[in-house]
């Protein structure tokens, strides 16, 4: 069977040209494209990490379908791998419910394809809806959540674990007036069927730009542990937070990285997401995410019915406080940091928990007004102060005094440290909280409290008397005198060049040169892209011997010019995008801001519009003028030139070259692999991220079939391939590789670099 890889649509293996648009096909799966001398294949919905899944029409019945075919490339060679699919698929079938998705058949394609028939239902999954209206408010979350947990909980009745929810398997059918309709959970059951389909649901999530499984698993499944409901009430809880925060709670660059946060980390507080809800809603989205499954939300029953009665709660608190006072200053967040760790906390004489092990414990809700805050610990005097909320967020540093150091005076007596800032980033949520229901609390560690201004600081202690020869004093007396000598030391050593000093020069986006001194100085240079100079010439363009597209070879005559030396990273993106505003900020950043540790990183998640706001704003910034490259000029650089070479650095793949083949991770630093240069020092040209051109889509001269008018108004040239691509097999990525693809496309594989006239 072939494809069209523009429309995706399957044709028979004598179509060479898709009727439709024009496009060349490719062979993807083998045999003609219907199954089981019933199903005729009509188009490709997409591709998960075990199989694809196509859109499909019964002969007979005219009926559509969806089905999923299990690839054997995808899944190994695995001799049991028929037995368990008719298991799973058994088991899904066995589910009868409204939410969710139905399967009514299964087969096996030309001896080693398990395919299963499944309802077509057409609408947008929870993913396409949360990355179109990014947070949803808790009274839609609920609603959605509701009938999410009553197609799961209908499987776990039957004794059947998901094992892989995620917005992805989430669908929203359109044409339905109620949510409890609408949603369809696809997918039940066949997590189980392969190991595997951990790294290939990643694979996925990067190669398409969607979340993957590991960022909804279960602390449990990440041990290899057998799951059971409570997993999948952990991956609820996931999107749940992901559907009011607007993100998921643990992410990182890597699967390790993923996993350590799973089961290590606490979820952030939602105002770390400059989100504001109700202490009640938070406390039952953190339920759900106890990393012990005893400790955690039980079922989905429980989960929607705690959902449930803290927003019924939120919604009377707003109702009664509209109607007397300003809401924002009616409560205080609270962060209290214990010394000794695992000490409980009473308010006013009335148990609100104990601190964590590392000392923290975050109180939310309480009301405004003087509070009785004491601390204890078994083998400490309490610790015992006034507190003062104004509805502004503080924290109160408690350190208990050990019998010991009490009856020796050992120790000064502890001093409250109380931090309160308007600015600070631990919002008041007290809008939404309900003064029967009193303080909330939610075990956090309130790191990175700040990130905007620091809070005032006011201390609080007890009168002592000084001593001038304690040791305390001498202790700064000596510190004093060190520091001091250390200015000295390291202030001569500048001055005499010993260090801070170089001879080195780099070469600026402007072609000039600058010495390494000046730049380091001036902070607007330091995310300047170097730019390399090509020296025009005629080269052949194209492979005789590569996919359709490329085919065949032409002569071209490109014009001198510069290149960026690597492509564009989230660093120098951030610049442009702080000074001029510019709104639209690639999805995976935090809060507008790239993701500490990714600065140098390429800025992915953007389309070509981007790119040439980009290219406008460092042409205004550096007085010349910047653009996309042609995919000409991409090649030529690609090919160093007339050398016709295969890869930047010669006519071989040479692993470690290219950031590239690499499923699991994110790309890399630009320049990670200096081996991949070309001859001029131009890298990264293969692999790390796919990069624009400013050339339309279109066939070269000689080449079989015709694209439509339309279709190269809208569609560019892309150039290089991505770390989640492959260098050997079909579409193997080489210096000749273009892809098509729609210039409004912002997806995880995109990024670009510049170009000017020479």
């Amino acid at each position: 069977m072939k494809e069209c890889q523009l429309c995706k649509n399957c044709f028979t293996d004598d179509v060479n040209t898709c009727p439709n648009d024009g496009m060349p096909t490719f062979h993807s799966i083998s045999g003609e494209p219907i199954l089981d001398g019933k199903y005729q294949l009509e188009c490709r919905l997409g591709q998960g990490g075990m199989g694809v899944v196509y859109k499909a029409r019964h002969s007979y019945l005219k009926t559509s379908h969806a089905i999923k075919i299990i690839l054997p490339d995808l899944v190994g060679n695995d001799p049991e791998l028929v037995t368990r699919f008719r298991q799973e698929a058994l088991a899904a079938a066995a589910i009868r419910h409204q939410n969710v998705v139905g399967v009514s058949d299964y087969g096996i394609a030309e001896g080693t394809m398990p395919f299963l028939v499944m309802e077509y239902v057409e609408g947008e999954s929870l993913h396409d809806l949360l990355g179109r209206e990014k947070i949803l408010s808790p009274e839609r979350a609920f609603e959605l959540m509701a009938a999410i947990a009553a197609g799961v909980g209908a499987a776990h009745q039957l004794g059947i674990v998901h094992r892989d929810l995620k917005p992805l398997n989430v669908m929203i059918v359109k044409g339905k007036s109620q949510m409890s309709q609408a949603v369809k959970i696809l997918d039940f059951g066949l997590a189980k069927i392969k190991s595997g389909e951990l790294l290939g649901s990643f694979i996925q999530a990067q190669t398409t730009g969607l979340m993957g499984s590991p960022f909804y698993m279960a602390p449990e499944l990440w041990a290899d542990e057998e799951p059971n409901a409570r997993s999948d009430v952990y991956s609820l809880g996931v999107m749940l937070f992901q559907m009011l925060a607007g993100n998921v709670p643990f992410k990182g660059s890597s699967i390790p990285a993923i996993m350590k946060k799973h089961l290590t980390d606490s979820p952030p507080p939602f105002s770390d997401y400059g989100v504001k809800i109700a202490p009640q809603i938070e406390i039952a989205v953190r339920h759900t995410l106890e990393k012990n499954p005893a400790q955690r939300t039980q079922s989905v029953d429980q989960l929607v019915e705690e959902l449930k009665t803290a927003i019924g709660i939120t919604s009377q608190s707003l109702h009664m406080m509209d109607s007397f006072l300003d809401s924002s200053m009616t409560v205080s967040n609270v962060s209290i940091l214990t010394n000794p760790p695992q000490s409980d906390v009473f308010v006013d004489n009335v148990s609100v928990g104990q601190s964590q092990m590392d000392g923290w414990l975050m109180l939310e809700g309480l009301q405004i007004g003087n509070h009785n805050l004491r601390v204890s610990h078994d083998g400490f005097h309490d610790w015992e102060d006034k507190l003062l909320c104004d509805g502004k967020p503080k924290q109160v540093v408690a350190e208990l005094k050990s019998q010991i150091e009490r009856d020796t005076g050992a120790i000064p007596k502890p001093a409250e440290t109380m931090l309160a800032s308007g600015q600070s980033q631990l919002h008041n949520s007290a809008q939404y909280s309900s003064a029967p229901q009193g303080l909330q609390t939610a075990n956090q560690s309130p790191q990175n409290t700040w990130q905007t201004a620091p809070p005032d600081i006011s201390i609080h202690s007890q009168p002592k008397k000084s001593n001038l020869f304690s040791p305390l004093y001498l202790t700064i007396i000596g510190i004093s005198g060190l520091l001091f000598l250390a200015i000295v030391g390291v202030g001569g050593a500048f001055m005499t060049g010993l260090i801070g000093r170089t001879d080195g020069v780099n070469i600026n986006s402007d072609g000039n040169l600058l010495s390494n001194g000046n730049n380091q100085a001036d902070s607007s240079k330091q995310n300047k892209n170097e730019m390399v100079a090509v020296t025009g010439g005629v080269f052949r363009m194209g492979r005789s011997d590569g996919e359709k597209i490329e085919q065949p070879v032409h002569e071209v005559t490109v014009k001198s010019f510069l290149m960026d030396k690597t492509e564009v990273t989230n660093a120098e993106f951030y610049d442009f995008v702080k000074e001029t505003g510019y709104e639209v900020t690639p999805v995976h950043w935090l809060r507008g801001k790239p993701v500490p540790g990714e600065e140098k990183m390429p800025v992915r998640f953007v389309n070509v519009a981007d790119a040439e706001a980009f290219a406008a704003w460092r042409s205004k910034r550096d007085g010349v003028t910047y653009r996309l490259p042609t995919e000409e000029e991409w090649e030529y650089a690609a090919r160093n030139g007339g050398s016709q070479n295969l890869y930047p650095w010669g006519d071989r793949f040479e692993t470690g070259c290219a950031v590239i083949e690499r499923p699991g991770t994110e790309p890399e630093a630009v320049g990670s692999k200096p081996c991949g240069a070309n001859k001029v020092g131009i890298m990264d040209l293969i692999g790390n991220v796919n990069e624009w051109t400013s050339s339309k889509a279109s066939l070269y001269p000689g080449s079989e079939g015709e694209l439509k008018d339309q279709i190269k108004d809208k569609i560019n040239v892309f150039r290089g391939g991505s770390a989640f691509q492959k260098i050997s097999g079909k579409g193997a990525i080489t210096s000749t590789y273009r892809g098509f693809v729609e210039a409004s496309k912002r997806d995880a594989s995109l990024g670009f670099r510049l170009v000017r006239n020479q």
